[in-house]
This record gives structure tokens, C-alpha cells and sequence, in this order.
């Protein structure tokens, strides 16, 4: 029987590893140099392994990106080096893929019908302004209440302190605010649903598009291209966060356009690892 693990569970096993090994090293009777090396080296790893999974978004596509590394799949696409972009060889052509995250925050349950109506019309007005193919993907999944609302309240004072750093200072950024004072208020009425008996529902979005050239460079290039003008349309007539995948996020993307999670852990598992 095949075991499954998580890029988490892996992390927590290394880390814990190291901690064992850093731990035996440095209460070993006699003290010497090799010891304390051993000792040393396991506290780095045990470090190393943290960051890479609590940070490798960040530090994974800067590494490949400096070292000019290309990771292959299947033998049939690749990654960029700088991970921000995913490439496919097509007859004598090259196809690159950029993702976006779609962040929004209110749902049509929490606006009227004017405000849908408003809503439909504006997503319609952006996508008829775009002149080349883009996919828009949302996944849908319902939620466990209890540690639902756990974590919306966490996250709703995280984001009141965050909000209330900004106003205190002397020259608060205006778009900070804009954003925080969003992110509050749909915390606000996610807890509000919750306590009125409403099944919180789980929303993934996210954009695609793809850009064709005779090189890799050239393809990355019209995708990138594409991406921003997706970004700035989506972000000003929607009214919603746009920001761009890299990485791991990047990657899983591009696999749920083969397959969805089959079950709610297994999403949750597939979004955190």
C-alpha cells in the first residue's frame, strides 16, 4: 500500500529529524569538534527546512531563477527559471502559461441585485476588452464551520491590526487602506453569515492565460504581456485583488486543469502543502 505525504508533513519530518540529531550530537559526552559541526550542520538543516516550506514561494523561483534552473515534468512542460511562467513545446512552436490569483471580497450572496446586475455587467464590459483567449476557473467546496470561523476571526484581527498600523501613521498609503478596510468588512460579513446559519462555502479563482512564440523567451514574453493586461482590467472593473502565481501555487494550478481534489481534505491538503 503506496504511502501519501504533504510537502508539510515532509518539512515537519525533516525538521524534526534535524532537532533529534542536533539534540543527540549536542549532549554526547566529550565534546568534539565533529560533534558540534554535526550539531551545527543539523540545526542549519532543521532551519533550512522550515524556510523552504513556510517561505519557498519566495526563495524557490530566486534560487532557480540565479542558478538559471529549468525544472522539467513528464518530459512534456517545464517551468521558467524564474518559476512565474510554464512552458510547452507545440510542433515548432512554444506555448507559455501565466497564472493569476483572483481574490475577491464580496460573493453574489452578499450583494444585491442591483449590485450584481452592476457586477455581471462590469466582468462582461473587461472581458470584451480583451482581444485574446482567457481562461477564468473557479473552484467551489463547502467548509467546517467551526474551524471556519476560527480562522476568519483570526484572520479578521490580524487584518483590524494590520488596518489600524496603517491609519497611526503619518502618511498612510491610500491603497493600503482601501484594501485593508475590504478585507475587514468581508471578514465582517463572513462571520455574520456563519452566525445567521449559513454553510460557509470555500471560492478558488483564478485567471490563465497562454502566449505563443518560435522561442521559449518569446512565448513567456507575450504571456507576461497578456497576464498584465488582464490583471489591470480585472482589478479596476471588478473591483477585486489580482496578484500574480509563482511557484509551487503556479504549479498547482496548472495541475487542477487536469484534476480537482476529489474530497474536502483533500483540497485543504492541497492548498497548504
Amino acid at each position: 500500500m503506496a504511502l501519501g505525504f504533504t510537502t508539510r508533513q515532509m518539512a515537519y519530518a525533516a525538521i524534526g529529524l534535524s532537532a533529534v540529531i542536533f539534540l543527540v550530537m549536542a549532549t554526547l559526552p566529550g565534546g568534539s569538534t565533529l560533534q558540534f559541526i554535526m550539531a551545527g550542520l543539523s540545526l542549519g538543516a532543521a532551519v533550512l527546512s522550515f524556510i523552504l516550506w513556510k517561505w519557498g514561494y519566495i526563495f524557490v523561483p530566486f534560487i532557480t531563477q540565479r542558478l538559471n534552473i529549468i525544472e522539467v515534468h513528464d518530459g512534456t512542460w517545464e517551468t521558467t527559471p524564474a518559476q512565474d511562467a510554464i512552458v510547452k513545446k507545440v510542433g515548432d512552436e512554444y506555448y507559455a502559461s501565466v497564472f493569476l490569483h483572483i481574490k475577491m471580497y464580496k460573493s453574489t450572496t452578499e450583494r444585491s441585485q442591483e449590485e450584481n446586475m452592476v457586477f455581471i455587467d462590469s466582468f462582461e464590459r473587461a472581458i470584451a476588452n480583451i482581444k485574446f483567449p482567457v481562461k477564468i476557473a473557479t473552484l467551489v467546496f463547502a467548509k467546517d464551520i467551526a474551524k471556519y470561523r476560527e480562522d476568519i476571526e483570526t484572520k479578521k484581527y490580524t487584518a483590524q491590526l494590520k488596518l489600524q498600523r496603517e491609519r497611526e501613521k503619518s502618511e498612510p498609503d491610500v491603497l493600503a487602506l482601501d484594501r485593508l478596510e475590504k478585507e475587514v468588512a468581508m471578514y465582517e460579513a463572513e462571520l455574520n453569515r456563519i452566525m445567521s446559519g449559513e454553510r460557509p462555502m470555500g471560492l478558488i479563482s483564478y485567471a490563465m492565460t497562454t502566449g505563443v512564440g518560435v522561442t521559449k523567451d518569446a512565448a513567456v514574453a507575450v504571456a507576461k504581456n497578456q497576464a498584465a493586461e488582464i490583471k489591470t482590467l480585472l482589478a479596476n472593473a471588478l473591483n477585486v485583488e489580482v496578484s500574480y502565481l509563482y511557484g509551487e501555487d503556479m504549479k498547482k494550478c496548472y495541475e487542477l486543469e487536469h484534476m480537482v481534489p476529489p474530497t474536502v481534505k483533500a483540497l485543504k491538503d492541497f492548498i497548504e502543502e
